[in-house]
């Protein structure tokens, strides 16, 4: 369907429980702009920016990942991400924490919305933040665009472009 590998889950997944973390190297916001740029060219980019306080660092997922770089868009997601702190105090380096916003069945695909907008005071993410103690706050950047980019997550809600 154009929209990439995607990732299913192969049991059942309760609302707000942790699913995966979203990993990768850690490179400057000016080396992910040069390396976005030969991705886009090759037609696929897993750069997602660590820009909850500054626009300074960026996760390359490219070459150094894990199953969370296959995790399909769509604008009626069923994962949330949130910047999680562990071992590290410095606001610029938040670890990225996928977790479930919904009770997800066994065989169903995994997505998370690439162009988030949350208010890091909603009663979800304060509920969260009670429950788990990790969690910092909403992310408020997403994967590192360059253009409008058509959506094809078919979703009943769809906002027709990614970026």
């Amino acid at each position: 369907d154009g929209r990439g590998w995607g990732v299913r889950t192969l049991q059942r997944i309760r609302k707000n429980s942790f699913v995966m973390e979203y990993v990768g190297e850690i490179i400057t916001s000016e080396e992910a702009e040069r390396r976005g740029q030969v991705y886009d060219r090759q037609g696929a980019t897993y750069l997602f920016d660590l820009d909850y306080v500054e626009d300074v660092y960026t996760v390359d997922a490219a070459h150094y990942g894990n199953i969370s770089h296959f995790v399909n868009h769509s604008c009626d997601p069923n994962l949330q991400v949130y910047n999680v702190f562990i071992e590290n105090l410095d606001q610029r380096l938040p670890r990225i924490a996928l977790f479930a916003t919904r009770p997800i069945r066994a065989g169903e695909e995994l997505t998370f919305d690439y162009n988030m907008h949350v208010d890091p005071v909603d009663a979800e993410s304060t509920r969260m933040d009670s429950n788990f103690g990790l969690v910092g706050g909403s992310l408020g950047g997403s994967p590192r665009a360059r253009g409008r980019i058509e959506c094809k997550c078919g979703a009943a809600s769809c906002r027709k472009y990614l970026f």
